[in-house]
Parts: C-alpha cells; sequence; structure tokens
C-alpha cells in the first residue's frame, strides 16, 4: 500500500473513530447567574471501596477537569461518619453512601451516622434514610445488570439516576463500544459522551414527578479504570486498560448546581449550600464532552414570586415559564409538561399557564448527535405546579387504627440459632428479650421472639415495642409450609407503636406464593437477624403490648 493510501486510510479513521472536540459555547446571560453556576461530580468511588484512587487523586482529576466539587459515594451501610467537607487542590470535596439493598442501591447524601447497618428492604433503608436526615438517590436505576437495578417503584424516593455512566455502557452494542474505547485515547471526555443514548429512565422520571417532586442527577459511577470491582468481578477489557479514568469521567458530563451566591472557600459553609441545592433541586444535568460550558435559566414569574428551578408553584397562579440557555448554533430548547414537549425555541421560551398540576422541565437538544435516540445536551429538573396545601399522610411506622375485636398472641417463645443467645422474661405487662448474636463470619445469625397462631382470621398486626437503642426488627409470620413473609420496622429506644398488615408482607424464605391469609398463619416472629446488625450484637427488646386485628 502507498504512502498516500495509508495516509487516506488514517484520515478516514479518524474522522469515523475519532470524536469531535466538544462545542465551546458563549453566553449572553447574566454574570452573575454564571458566576453562581458551578460543576461538580456526583457517584464517585475511592479506594475505601472499589474504586482505584484516594479522595486526593479524586480531587486532582476534578480539578484538572475543571470541576468546583465532587461527591464521593463509597459502597457502605451508613454506620461510618461521613468525613468533614474539605477542599483539596481546590474543589470541594463532600462525602455521601451508596447503600446495597434488596431491590437496588439507594445513595445517601447529607446524612448523619446510622446507629445500626442500613439495608434489607429498599423501603426500610428510603425510611431510614429520611429518619437519619439524608437524601436519598435511587442509584442505576435501569441497570442492564439486574443485582444493580432499582426495582422498588412504590417509596417516596428523593432522587433518581436519571443518567448512569456504568449503565450507559454497560447498554452499548459491542461497535460502538469498540470504537468509543478506540476514540477515548485521543478525546476521552467526548469519547464517553457519545457513547451514550437517551436513557429510559427518563420516562420513568416522568412518570415519578406527576405525583412528588423527584430530583434527578447524572451519576459519574467512577472508579478511574482498574479497581477492586465488587459489583464486576469479571472486569471486562476497558476496565482492566483503566477506561474510564476520573478525569475522562469528569470531563464527559457535569451536575451544575445553581447556589444562592458563590462559593465562599469555606468548606463546611460551601458543602451546606451545594447539598442544600441539591436538596431543592436546584440543578441540572450538562454533557460537557459534546458542549461546553453550559448555563441555565428556568424559572417562573408570576405577580407574587419569582419561582426557581426545582420550587413549586401555586397551581391555580397565572404565571410564567421562562427558559433560556447558553447554547451552541443549532441547539433547540424545549420544554416539556410530565414528559411531554409544549413548547420549543432556538433561543428563548416563554409560555403562560393558568390553573395547571403538572411538572415542567427543560432539556436542550443538539444536531447530529449519535445516540438511538441522541442523548440531550442540557437536562433541568422540574418546576411544580402544585395544590399550595397538601394532605398529612400517617407515619408509616404509627398504628393508628383501632383495634377491634383483639386477640392477644401470647404467650411469647425463643426462637435462635445455634451459636446465638437469647433470654426471656415475662411480666406483668411486658415481655423482655436480651439477646446476642454470634460473634465470628457473617452467617446465619438471629434470635427471635415467636408466638404460635392456632387458625385465626387476622388482617394485621398490631405491636408496641421498644427497644434499648434504636434498632430495626423483622415482623414475620411463618405458615404451614414453612415459608415465611415479613416486613421490616423501626423501633425507638423511646418505644414504637406499630400496625404491620398482612397485604404488606414480603417473602423471606421459599418462593414468593400467594397473598398471606391470616388463616394459614402457624407462627408470628419478631426477629434480630444481620440485615441490620452485626456478628455480635448485643441489645433489648421489650414488647409492651401486641394484638391481632380482625
Amino acid at each position: 500500500m502507498t504512502l498516500a493510501a495509508l495516509v487516506a486510510v488514517g484520515v478516514f479513521l479518524f474522522l469515523v473513530v475519532v470524536p469531535p472536540r466538544a462545542l465551546t459555547v458563549g453566553s449572553s446571560l447574566s454574570p452573575d447567574l454564571t458566576g453562581r453556576t458551578i460543576g461538580g461530580a456526583y457517584h464517585v468511588h475511592t479506594t475505601r471501596s472499589d474504586g482505584i484512587g484516594d479522595r486526593d487523586a479524586v480531587a486532582a482529576a476534578a480539578a484538572r477537569a475543571g470541576l468546583a466539587f465532587v461527591i464521593l459515594t463509597d459502597h457502605g451501610d451508613g454506620t461510618r461518619p461521613p468525613d468533614p467537607a474539605v477542599y483539596l487542590h481546590g474543589v470541594l470535596v463532600l462525602e455521601g453512601v451508596e447503600i446495597s439493598t434488596d431491590e437496588g442501591h439507594y445513595v445517601a447524601l447529607d446524612m448523619r451516622r446510622a446507629p445500626y447497618p442500613l439495608g434489607g428492604a429498599a423501603a426500610a433503608v428510603v425510611e431510614d434514610v429520611a429518619r437519619l436526615g439524608g437524601f436519598g438517590i435511587a442509584a442505576h436505576p435501569d441497570s442492564p445488570k439486574p443485582g444493580l437495578r432499582w426495582t422498588d417503584d412504590h417509596s417516596a424516593i428523593d432522587g433518581i439516576e436519571w443518567l448512569n455512566a456504568d449503565s450507559e455502557w454497560r447498554n452499548e452494542p459491542g461497535g460502538r463500544r469498540l470504537r468509543a474505547g478506540i476514540g477515548y485515547f485521543l478525546r476521552p471526555g467526548p469519547a464517553i459522551a457519545r457513547s451514550f443514548d437517551r436513557p429510559v429512565t427518563l420516562n420513568r422520571w416522568d412518570r415519578l414527578t406527576v405525583a412528588h417532586a423527584v430530583v434527578a442527577l447524572a451519576g459519574a459511577d467512577a472508579h478511574g479504570g482498574v479497581g477492586r470491582r465488587a459489583e464486576e468481578p469479571n472486569r471486562t477489557l476497558w476496565s482492566t486498560v483503566g477506561i474510564p479514568s476520573y478525569q475522562a469521567s469528569f470531563q464527559a458530563f457535569s451536575n451544575r448546581v445553581l447556589l444562592d451566591r458563590p462559593l465562599a472557600g469555606d468548606a463546611a459553609l460551601d458543602a451546606r449550600a451545594v447539598f442544600s441545592a441539591i436538596r431543592q433541586g436546584r440543578v441540572f444535568t450538562a454533557i460537557d464532552g459534546l458542549a461546553t460550558p453550559a448555563v441555565l435559566d428556568f424559572h417562573v414569574e408570576d405577580a407574587m414570586a419569582h419561582v426557581p428551578m426545582g420550587s413549586v408553584a401555586a397551581a391555580d397562579s397565572d404565571a410564567t415559564i421562562v427558559a433560556r440557555a447558553a447554547m451552541p448554533p443549532g441547539a433547540e430548547l424545549l420544554l416539556l409538561r410530565d414528559g411531554r414537549e409544549v413548547d420549543r425555541s432556538a433561543d428563548e421560551i416563554r409560555r403562560t399557564v393558568s390553573d395547571d398540576h403538572a411538572a415542567y422541565r427543560v432539556e436542550v437538544r443538539l444536531p447530529g448527535v449519535p445516540g438511538t435516540p441522541p442523548i440531550p445536551w442540557l437536562v433541568s429538573n422540574p418546576i411544580y405546579f402544585r395544590a399550595t396545601s397538601a394532605p398529612q399522610v400517617p407515619p408509616v411506622n404509627s398504628a393508628t387504627a383501632a383495634v377491634d375485636d383483639a386477640i392477644a398472641p401470647f404467650p411469647w417463645r425463643l426462637e435462635k440459632d445455634t451459636s446465638s443467645s437469647g433470654i426471656l422474661r415475662t411480666g406483668e405487662h411486658s415481655v423482655d428479650l436480651e439477646f446476642r448474636l454470634a460473634n465470628g463470619a457473617r452467617g446465619n445469625q438471629f434470635v427471635a421472639l415467636a408466638t404460635d397462631m392456632q387458625r385465626q382470621s387476622f388482617t394485621a398486626i398490631d405491636l408496641s415495642l421498644a427497644a434499648d437503642r434504636p434498632s430495626r426488627i423483622s415482623v414475620q409470620v411463618r405458615r404451614a409450609d414453612g415459608t415465611r413473609c415479613g416486613r421490616s420496622v423501626y423501633v425507638d429506644s423511646a418505644g414504637s407503636r406499630v400496625r404491620v398488615a398482612l397485604s404488606d408482607l414480603r417473602a423471606t424464605t421459599g418462593s414468593a406464593g400467594s397473598a398471606v391469609s391470616g388463616i394459614d398463619v402457624t407462627s408470628i416472629l419478631l426477629v434480630v437477624d444481620l440485615t441490620n446488625a452485626a456478628p455480635g450484637r448485643a441489645g433489648k427488646l421489650r414488647v409492651l403490648s401486641s394484638a391481632l386485628v380482625k
């Protein structure tokens, strides 16, 4: 082959394989808005769990990528207190935790230390994160890997990852993945960005926001390439050679937070500002590997107030939705109502609404972007039009209804594994259990109170419980065939009243089977096990009252 032919082949391969540079966007929006819009990375793993670099290395990579903050989310159970916010390499380093549940992973931000290991049913973890003051986000909700997918569609989650880089990479067909991998060596950020499709999670998020506010973030799920991948013991070729690096992940996209004022340089103060903005939904995503920098102005104007992104406007208001962004040539700004397009413009959108009840958000789409369907360049969080007052929902753990025709299921007895210990004391007004789970490796350690049923017909179990410290126990029923169903409940040291409906129970052993009927229940159990405790855990559980509800 001649030199000219080799050059021609090289040029062809370069044009086909290597992604174009990210477009540079000029902004005519106010300098004040630009100065209060900061970019950061969320969902990042370090050597504390299964990442390759420590937080100093992560911060250095974020600084090279031009980010202002990074949120570390190493795997854990919430019992380790988060490290204080700190500035490293000029980047604000914040810390959360990624918690494994039975229905997927849940990231907790801005949460105080948990008094017991968080885990088990997703609903229980969502409840615990909220109780501990945290902000919870469903991680990689539509991952192609079933073990990572978020399958709980009923819990009131605070947030969701509308985009997850790991999920998008797994979704890619082999040819596009190979092309992106080759292009990565010359333009890593754009190569990663151009491997994205429009995720189905956007549709899922839109359905959720019809009912209640849910903040969307883009999750880098960055491990820095090679790492101790607990969730991926069989690594791919790309992860084995260090793809993607932290810096490449951070160059692909960012979460852009809108602050009330620019960062002050005080780590504790700035951490509060960033977490507060995320909680309020004052954040949008920019695919920086396609175009950068990104600045978005999205708000509602009415006679009474200026309503920013993430906020709620009165449903009966006469208001104007305003959306504008710094955009490259050919881009289009779209306004979506509950996920459906209602307006678009190449410049600015001003739309009047009246007596509406919906969630409005905006996207900016670029021409010529790959993906099936193409990934949007910008994705905002919604502005909600809602009724000014909402009905009060009773707490999950309260027994609010009267007990009709109660049947006390005493006496209690003890069940446990062979290595754990328990002492049962029955008093005039209570039953006390002192327990200690066996030390050593995690296995089947458990201690339980049990009471036997005589084919009673009932629909729920009412309990008044107390523990020596905040705890979780599993209220379970056993059927004649040996299968068990249960639900985790929180027990406070000051005492908790709980009502557990049979219809809310889910299978804990054996097959799921049919719905639980009270007449089929042979035993009721109050179980302390390793779901929310560690080997060697000792404690006390007191049953103050118990009854069946017909």
